[in-house]
């Protein structure tokens, strides 16, 4: 009697498993990647004769999530539930903000941390908001990103900076919000880039 029982558990278990799995009501859970589009182009501007430590961007919030965040009222977050990066927004903001550098050519050298380069000047970065605003409908996305720029040398702050960009949102919803992301962050990098230029060179 026993062994029926647990035979029919069993079946009943896997019965359930395979209801589950061919759910069609199931919503499929999205993976999206942070991109930057900007293809860099050869500058005009002199090289300038230093060479860049890039730091990881630093981020303590709760915008800085593997899952997609938005806010549907003021002061409030939440998490898309189906809906997640490749990898949290201050790891792939640390590795466009890299490979920005360093395609751009602006320095003479670009190095990351744990380079054995000696590097003159430090870039560091932090990540202080990052998420879709929802309070109306589509929305837009709002990216916010601290940046500062060291004398390593002599142990001085040469400038710091608050960037900070707001994207309409096409759709209202997850995939919306990730394209309007990779604007937000193109943008981001377009300004950084910039910024830097500009102060370097002065």
């Amino acid at each position: 009697m026993i062994n029926k029982l647990l035979i029919a558990l069993c079946i009943s278990l896997l019965s359930g498993c395979i209801n589950l799995g061919d759910n069609p009501k199931a919503l499929p859970s999205m993976i999206y990647v942070l991109a930057d589009a900007h293809t860099v182009q050869p500058g005009t501007a002199p090289v300038i004769a230093h060479t860049l430590l890039v730091e990881d961007t630093h981020a303590s919030v709760y915008d800085d999530n593997e899952a997609l965040v938005f806010s549907r009222a003021p002061n409030t977050r939440a998490r898309y539930k189906f809906a997640r990066w490749s990898e949290r927004p201050s790891t792939r903001l640390s590795g466009l903000l890299f490979s920005r550098m360093a395609d751009a050519k602006l320095y003479a050298g670009v190095v990351a941390v744990g380079s054995d380069v000696i590097a003159d000047r430090r870039l560091a970065t932090e990540l202080l908001a990052f998420y879709h605003d929802a309070t109306s409908n589509p929305g837009h996305v709002h990216v916010t990103l601290r940046a500062e720029l060291f004398d390593i040398p002599h142990h001085r702050l040469i400038a710091r900076r608050l960037f900070e960009q707001d994207v309409p949102v096409a759709s209202y919803d997850a995939a919306g919000a990730a394209a309007a992301f990779n604007i937000a962050t193109q943008a981001l990098l377009n300004d950084i880039s910039a910024w830097l230029s500009a102060t370097d060179h002065a």
